[in-house]
């Protein structure tokens, strides 16, 4: 299965170079054969087994010949986690696509911060979110209530408008359990922490929303 692996590999390659596009179509003939369980007539794969093994026999003559006897269970195995990786990969672009986070779940541990309109829709830095819907009278109320606790406290929230956006609206769903459970509903103003994932919802005091900060930061 070394074929596969190298199949992809050199594809990728061969956006660059080449002789990389001949290596590709030589390997994805033999991937061809090993698919229909035939055996490959090119040998390509015992050139990548012998360039593989050889490389290890000059560091360790043990482990080059453990290799060597179970290069295809080893083979199977990197497969595996080719293809496993690859539907992660392809999971996170696409939250990434829908949500504006590789990572829907724990929006702070999107190790990417996409940037629409200016305005950045996963912050990673961001231990708090704000849900708040544009013409909320009790959101208006709390804008000079927020920065002043964000001036006091130094924790940012990460604002969220979720009556005309719906990315956002389905960030907040995915937190709506712990926003109904602390709240008693899914309204706005909602104040989330996501290290703690509990949320306080309403008008409140900067007090109020100072000690909820301080109590989940």
């Amino acid at each position: 299965m070394i074929c596969v692996i190298a199949f992809f590999v050199f594809l990728i390659l061969g956006i660059f170079s080449v002789k990389y596009r001949k290596l590709a179509k030589e390997s994805f003939g033999c991937v061809t054969k090993r698919l229909t369980f035939k055996p490959c007539d090119s040998a390509l794969d015992k050139k990548i087994r012998a360039n593989i093994v050889a490389h290890i026999f000059k560091r360790h003559k043990g482990l080059a010949g453990f290799v060597n006897k179970r290069f295809e269970i080893l083979s199977w195995i990197l497969l595996v986690l080719m293809i496993v990786s690859s539907i992660y990969l392809a999971l996170g672009a696409y939250n990434l696509v829908l949500y504006g986070t590789c990572d829907p779940q724990h929006p702070e541990n999107c190790p990417i911060t996409v940037i629409q309109g200016g305005k950045e829709v996963c912050d990673i830095n961001a231990a708090f979110v704000e849900f708040y819907g544009a013409e909320c009278p009790h959101c208006k109320k709390m804008i000079p209530i927020v920065e002043q606790v964000e001036k006091e406290t130094g924790y940012v929230f990460d604002k969220k408008e979720i009556w005309h956006d719906e990315k956002n609206q389905q960030i907040m769903s995915l937190h709506a359990e712990d926003i109904t459970r602390d709240c008693g509903l899914l309204g706005v103003p909602a104040f989330y922490s996501m290290n703690t994932k509990k949320a306080k919802c309403g008008e409140m005091s900067a007090e109020a929303l100072k000690q909820f900060v301080l109590e989940n930061k």
